[in-house]
């Protein structure tokens, strides 16, 4: 739970007991869908969001720091789901561009993790014979497409090639308190 949040139940809380409301307080994950709210650049895919660089293309490192500076990471796949929601978007919205993701094997030499995460890319979604680190290929991207399945695939490529980039914003909260 963030700092924030944490200090605003102490607040609700310390009031409740000064005036003698009765308060109840709940936090889910993920946004409930009765709200309306503004997310922008951030757009909603399957159950996260997600922000897809449609113009600049950057160095891995370039790209990592932009998803930093808007207080999230570069994409990581931690579901098959996750990866045929994006997947599925890049096709529905003819978006066919090469894209950083989070992976890498500079941790451990041919062992690709997400840098966000530090979980291994164990999902099968590599192209054929890939990853391969051709000429000191570190760094993963979505690029590789299938034009016949209509599957995108992770490449490894040299971290200092130019790229656009998918930034994955952590996972939403909300927040409910009932007071009476």
């Amino acid at each position: 739970m963030s700092n924030k949040l944490t200090l605003l139940l102490a607040i609700i809380g310390l009031s409740s007991q000064i005036r003698a409301f009765h308060v109840i307080s709940n936090v889910e994950d993920g946004v409930v869908g009765n709200i309306d709210i503004e997310t922008n650049p951030f757009i909603k895919i399957g159950n996260g969001y997600y922000y897809i660089e449609t113009q600049a293309e950057k160095n891995w490192y370039d790209a990592f720091e932009s998803c930093r500076r808007m207080d999230s990471h570069l994409v990581s796949f931690e579901s098959i789901d996750e990866w045929k929601a994006i997947d599925r978007y890049l096709w529905d919205n003819k978006i066919d561009n090469g894209y950083w993701t989070s992976g890498s094997d500079y941790a451990s030499l041919e062992k690709h993790e997400w840098f966000s995460t530090g979980l291994p890319v164990s999902l099968d979604i590599w192209a054929p014979g890939q990853p391969d680190n051709y000429i000191d290929e570190h760094c993963d991207e979505i690029g590789y497409k299938r034009e016949i399945s209509h599957q995108h695939r992770l490449n490894d490529l040299p971290c200092i090639c130019k790229r656009r980039y998918i930034c994955e914003a952590s996972q939403a909260k909300t927040a409910s308190f009932v007071i009476f």
